[in-house]
């Protein structure tokens, strides 16, 4: 996607849970949406999370509704990027990028590049120890090298899986080889000709009847041409009586058929003689056939059917024979590659390791200020890195992340003592410390849980801040983070009919000060509520917070 600063510019959401047809157009910087509990804000991201997954459910469809909907606009830059995605109540969705289909993994490694959605569930991560690693070397820059280091990796394993597969092969190599060489040897020593197995089988039926065709054939060729009455004789009387009649045509057509015949009664007879040539009695050629065509019939139970099953068990056989002779060279050859990768592999771990021990305290210190700008000051953040003994895609490094929330405790693992609260300044601190990935649209879901107060004041400033490098849409309950949204939203529920829908508006200033004074003062809205929320806004725009 390349640096530029990626905007979502508009959101349709048509049949999804309980909103029939919403549309949203967003801005640059920070947009707030916000809105009374249950009015179906978290649905409009769920929405928008649920355009950018691969696998969804179809409880998503709104009741009675045949399909779900939702479209999401996108600007990088000069690229425009229109995603849609349809679910219909079967479960089965389909994807379209700019009205062309698209696969559902393509749709979500667009989801991955162009948006972050931080909601509880994502505040959950860093409770994931698998991924602390993840996040230090996008910090320190070092995804780069990592994903050299992953390929190393692989790379070796691929030469252990492949040698250890030659080394158990060449156990029994010699057995195998010895087999080989006679079952080649064998089909080569036959020599089986294409055809030759019919041949021989009709060979065997004449010589086991030869006396008895031998017999049939003389009698064949007396009454064709050597007796005093045979067809050939008949023929040459016939010829010779119509000679004197040629000149009419008729008879010298006639002619010329009889004498057609006659040589065919001829070739008939020269066929009957070469027959009979071959016809003898001999045992000896008869058991040789047979012993030859059992041989053959030996050939194909053990290597095929057919002539060409048993040339290709013979190709085959000889391929492999070659690769078992091969062995010993490509062992000795994987060997030594093993060896060179086994050291660049553990070059490249111990560079990332040492890159991760020292980018630690710059780790450490970048998110101890922004912890301590958001009313956490006597908090102890380190980033332990361990060696686990072992080198694998990641490296030979076993991070944990360390906190004490309070003075005088001990450091302890962050995913086992952190409150909600904590979570969501801590998630917001690393994220301001990592910085980068400028050109992603970040959507905070109720970032605001178990914060208020100047705590809150304090995170809406970090968000308007985010948002000068990146789109930022926050969902808040909390008037001191939305007071500092360059964009305000109001999500709502209205009933028509005994429906009820969501629908989401643009504030103006007047709607946004009362959607403020809501946020503070509750059901009964004062004008003194008025006023500190007019005052609020008011102090925001001087840059007086």
């Amino acid at each position: 996607m390349g640096g530029k600063i990626a905007m979502l510019t508009f959101l349709k959401v048509k049949d999804f849970a309980i909103i029939d047809e919403l549309k949203v157009e967003f801005e640059n910087g920070f947009n707030v949406i916000t809105g009374e509990t249950g009015a179906g804000k978290s649905i409009i991201i769920n929405a928008l999370s649920t355009l950018m997954s691969a696998k969804v459910s179809s409880e998503t469809i709104r009741t009675n509704a045949r399909q779900a909907e939702v479209i999401g606009h996108f600007l990088n830059g000069s690229e425009e990027l229109i995603l849609k995605r349809v679910i219909n109540a079967s479960g089965r969705s389909r994807g379209f990028l700019n009205d062309e289909p698209v696969t559902l993994n393509r749709i979500e490694a667009l989801g991955e590049d162009l948006i972050n959605i931080y909601g509880q569930n994502e505040f959950q991560d860093l409770l994931d120890k698998g991924s602390y690693i993840r996040v230090i070397d996008n910090l320190l820059s070092l995804s780069g090298e990592r994903a050299i280091l992953a390929m190393k990796v692989k790379e070796l394993k691929e030469v252990n899986t492949e040698l250890e597969k030659k080394k158990k092969e060449i156990v029994g190599r010699e057995k195998e080889s010895a087999l080989l060489e006679f079952q080649i040897e064998e089909i080569e020593r036959e020599n089986i000709r294409q055809g030759e197995e019919e041949l021989i089988r009709e060979r065997l039926k004449i010589l086991k009847d030869a006396e008895k065709i031998k017999i049939c054939l003389q009698g064949v060729s007396e009454g064709l041409y050597e007796s005093d009455i045979s067809v050939h004789t008949i023929f040459k009387t016939c010829l010779s009586q119509l000679k004197s009649l040629v000149h009419i045509d008729a008879i010298a057509v006639l002619q010329k058929r009889i004498e057609s015949v006659s040589f065919d009664v001829e070739d008939i007879v020269s066929d009957v003689n070469k027959i009979e040539k071959t016809l003898s009695d001999d045992s000896d050629e008869m058991l040789m056939l047979e012993e030859r065509l059992s041989r053959i019939y030996t050939l194909k139970d053990k290597y095929g059917k057919t002539f060409e099953d048993i040339q290709s068990y013979k190709d085959g056989a000889i391929k492999r024979l070659s690769y078992l002779k091969s062995l010993s060279e490509d062992i000795s050859g994987l060997e030594h590659k093993k060896v060179i990768l086994k050291s660049e592999t553990e070059k490249l771990a111990q560079g990332l390791s040492e890159a991760r021990r020292e980018g630690a305290l710059i780790v450490e210190k970048s998110i101890k200020n922004e912890l301590g700008y958001l009313s956490m000051e006597g908090i102890k953040f380190t980033v332990f890195v361990n060696d686990k003994g072992a080198i694998d895609e990641e490296g030979r490094d076993d991070i944990e992340f360390l906190i004490s929330t309070n003075p005088g405790e001990q450091l302890k693992p962050l995913r086992k003592i952190a409150s909600g609260g904590e979570l969501s300044r801590i998630m917001l601190a690393i994220k301001k410390a990592i910085g980068g990935e400028k050109h992603k649209t970040l959507i905070f879901d109720e970032i605001d849980a178990g914060i208020g107060g100047r705590v809150a004041d304090l995170v809406g400033k970090r968000l308007k801040g985010l948002a000068k490098t990146h789109q930022v849409i926050c969902i808040t309950h909390l008037p001191q983070i939305a007071v500092y949204g360059d964009h305000h939203y109001l999500v709502e529920k209205q009933q028509a009919n005994n429906v009820t829908k969501t629908a989401i508006k643009k504030l103006q200033k007047d709607e946004r000060i009362a959607e403020l004074a809501r946020m503070m003062g509750g059901i009964i809205i004062t004008d003194l509520t008025i006023k500190k929320a007019e005052e609020m806004l008011c102090n925001v725009e001087k840059n007086k917070y």
